[in-house]
């Protein structure tokens, strides 16, 4: 169950009580199974990457020699906070990798790196093996993260289950649960950010969205090594707490990779970037 620990989360002017997320060792697959993905549950799994070669290796500066010519995805923020284009949604821009990091370096928080695994060197996913809890599912994908702290990603929800593990660095989930999905006023599903929603989680406008007073919102905080559960559907909003680098896994199976192709695909054909 959801821990019953209290959370002050506090942005601006705006204060939201918060539930904590439980937070657990990793389970075994069939455990997790029938007690969290069945269940429609998130949850923090700690310390669940810990033995993955990337929690050795993978410092800014290693990935910036080692891979610096890599190419890489990046969307455009402000302020940390990614820019949504009223056609296309995100923005992206291509770079390499050893540009990126350099940025990030130097302290700028104008791009936020999100790219394709499948895209990148063998070596780097060699480092990041797939986890078991997904392993047997018929369709997987997974993205790389690496942001500087104020990074923001915006409530939004996904189609696939998700789990985001956090090689260096920390970052704070929020989450709301499907059923309140109402509450957060989503967007409209010919929006050019369909699975994304009108609110500011952190600094609610409550006069314009006064339904957002009803929302019960989970937090969890991840440390290296931690990986979280997002289940399909739940609404989520990270924010980078120090720069961090991670690595998520959506995954589908059965009716569910069906609908998850099908919304890529009609993404694709509209030419919505995310």
């Amino acid at each position: 169950m959801l821990s019953l620990e209290r959370a002050k989360v506090t942005s601006g002017s705006a204060c939201l009580q918060a539930q904590m997320l439980e937070r657990i060792s990793p389970p075994s697959v069939d455990a997790f199974q029938r007690c969290y993905v069945a269940a429609r549950r998130p949850v923090v799994l700690k310390g669940m990457i810990r033995d993955w070669p990337a929690m050795r290796r993978w410092s800014l500066d290693y990935l910036r020699t080692a891979y610096a010519t890599t190419p890489v995805v990046t969307l455009r923020a402000e302020s940390g906070r990614v820019i949504m284009n009223s056609e296309t949604g995100a923005v992206e821009e291509r770079m390499q990798l050893r540009e990126f990091i350099g940025a990030v370096h130097a302290g700028v928080n104008d791009r936020y790196l999100t790219s394709r695994m499948s895209a990148l060197p063998k070596s780097l996913r060699r480092d990041t093996p797939l986890p078991m809890y997904c392993a047997g599912a018929s369709w997987h994908n997974s993205n790389l993260w690496i942001g500087p702290a104020g990074t923001i990603a915006c409530l939004h929800r996904d189609l696939a289950d998700n789990l985001h593990a956090m090689v260096s660095g920390r970052k704070r989930f929020t989450l709301v649960a499907p059923r309140q999905g109402s509450l957060v006023y989503p967007n409209g599903l010919f929006d050019s950010f369909p699975n994304g929603c009108r609110v500011d989680i952190e600094c609610p406008d409550y006069s314009r969205f006064p339904k957002l007073r009803g929302v019960e919102t989970v937090v969890a905080e991840l440390e290296p090594g931690d990986a979280i559960y997002i289940p399909r559907r739940w609404w989520h909003h990270a924010r980078t707490l120090a720069v961090s680098v991670s690595v998520n896994f959506w995954w589908a199976s059965g009716l569910q990779r069906v609908i998850v192709l099908l919304a890529d695909t009609i993404k694709r054909v509209r030419g919505i970037s995310r």
